[in-house]
């Protein structure tokens, strides 16, 4: 199994495989693999001769290995792209094996399934086994999406300031298909310029998330109950974890707890928010948060959280119950706007 950052920098250094097995539920990262071969193998001139994209569903597993064993046609290399993997039939899955154990050195394969997991072992160790690269494309976590998005603007001489990046990935979440379409308006916002500040993106980026993990935060950070309730509620239907969400309200009141220690000490909150790391977009909310409670309150806090944890982890009671208890106590039984 080879992982895709590694994957993506082979390709990039032009080492390709006669063999290439991607599976998983993130379509965007895989169509760029599959595009950085493309670029790499197909001679835009010979590409109708040399390139075939077929459909495991539609398309015998014999045509598939017929186009992979004929030579090129004024070129080094054939690509030959079969999707929908998953759709083979189990009887076929013995000659597409013969094949991939003894795979066409003037062509390179490349296998897609959109399954979350491929389980047919067969063809997955025999592509590893010709020396072919098997990848599996998952939706990257919350904490890999700020480099993605760096990453990218690099890539086009763009550098990206980081509350831009983070008001991106806040604004949008992990799917990468709607982010790289918003950072190709921004890029053509900006034109020649190579700076992107946070003020480009929100002129540009929709706001795709009704309610995320941090608008539960800054709720209750500002002790508007009646408001966190609802972005519960709203985002734990929508797929979140209880306990993922309880570590994001307590990331919260970690930062509080620290920035109240240096405000008691006599900072000032301009070099608070600086040694905080505190984005120019959050700074607003954060210091309003800071106001809302005291350093006793802040403390007690901990406990609730703490107790909440060991409930959600342990006790027969409903997640969101336990969870709409910590948000009262939290809140104070304050209603604020």
């Amino acid at each position: 199994m080879i992982k895709y950052q590694e994957l993506i920098r082979n390709l990039k250094a032009g080492k390709i495989l006669p063999l290439y097995l991607f599976y998983g539920e993130e379509e965007f990262l895989i169509q760029e693999a599959v595009d950085l071969i493309i670029k790499k193998v197909v001679d835009p001139g010979a590409s109708d001769f040399n390139f075939s994209t077929l459909y495991c569903r539609d398309t015998t597993v014999s045509d598939i290995v017929n186009i992979a064993q004929t030579l090129p046609f004024m070129s080094e290399k054939r690509l030959v792209i079969a999707k929908e993997l998953e759709a083979l039939k189990a009887a076929d899955a013995g000659e597409l094996v013969s094949y991939l154990a003894s795979p066409s050195p003037s062509t390179c394969l490349v296998m897609v399934s959109n399954q979350r997991k491929y389980d047919k072992k067969s063809i997955i160790s025999s592509v590893e086994a010709a020396g072919g690269a098997v990848t599996a494309f998952y939706q990257p976590y919350d904490s890999e999406v700020a480099a993605w998005i760096s990453g990218w603007a690099r890539s086009r001489g763009l550098s990206m300031q980081a509350d831009a990046v983070q008001y991106i990935k806040q604004a949008i979440g992990n799917d990468l298909q709607k982010i790289h379409n918003e950072l190709q308006k921004v890029e053509i916002y900006v034109e020649d310029r190579k700076e992107v500040s946070l003020a480009d993106v929100r002129l540009v980026v929709g706001d795709f998330r009704e309610y995320t993990s941090f608008d539960l935060v800054e709720a209750i950070g500002r002790k508007n109950g009646e408001k966190a309730f609802q972005i519960l509620a709203k985002i734990l239907r929508e797929g979140e974890q209880p306990v993922s969400l309880l570590g994001m309200v307590a990331w919260n009141f970690r930062r509080l707890f620290k920035a109240k220690g240096m405000e008691a000490a006599g900072m000032e909150y301009g070099e608070i928010k600086k040694k905080m790391g505190i984005f120019a977009f959050q700074s607003a909310a954060f210091q309003e948060q800071m106001r809302r409670f005291t350093l006793d309150e802040l403390r007690d806090a901990f406990n609730v959280m703490l107790s909440t944890d060991s409930a959600l982890k342990s006790s027969g009671v409903d997640n969101k119950l336990l969870l709409d208890r910590m948000i009262l106590k939290l809140c104070g039984g304050e209603q604020r706007a």
